[in-house]
């Protein structure tokens, strides 16, 4: 998962409460089925105590992190730079698209489309999902893997969406 990615949904976890390092690392895996190592989870969490959105607290042998008030802040630039997000996810797909000139990839961005009109921010999650789909389109694109796969890949997220409804 991309670092930027990471740390959103990070900041997005601690906004629920106060959390460990191990804490989050189970939770971004529930989230995204994918496990972080304690070298990107831990290194962040001192960046973002750095910058001040985040303050830890050693209790028992743990480190417990809450969110601040510049964390709030950040998150809610966050929120407000979604749109952009989304707009990305469309470029990408509709991109796709294009190259590939496929109804199933038109049909999926038929129902992003559906989907995005109604985008809340608890939705903010899928969202990230989404990014991190289209990121492994464009590595397997660019790696030369066939139409075949990709095309898989992209039906799945088509079903995931389905499942949003």
């Amino acid at each position: 998962m991309a670092t930027g990615l990471l740390k959103m949904l990070m900041l997005h976890i601690i906004k629920g409460g106060e959390v460990s390092g191990y804490d989050l690392i189970k939770k971004v895996e529930a989230i995204t089925g994918e496990k972080p190592s304690t070298g990107s989870i831990y290194p962040l969490l001192k960046k973002m105590e750095r910058e001040g959105w985040v303050l830890g607290r050693f209790e028992d042998g743990k480190t417990y992190y809450s969110l601040t008030e510049t964390g709030k802040e950040h998150i809610a630039q966050i929120k407000e730079a979604k749109h952009e997000f989304i707009k990305k996810i469309h470029q990408s797909i509709a991109l796709a698209n294009e190259t590939f000139e496929d109804s199933d990839i038109q049909a999926l961005m038929n129902e992003m489309h559906d989907t995005h009109r109604g985008v809340h921010s608890q939705d903010i999650e899928q969202l990230k999902l989404l990014e991190s789909l289209i990121r492994e389109v464009a590595e397997l694109s660019r790696r030369g893997v066939g139409r075949g796969k990709i095309e898989s890949i992209l039906l799945q997220a088509r079903d995931e969406l389905k499942k949003l409804d």
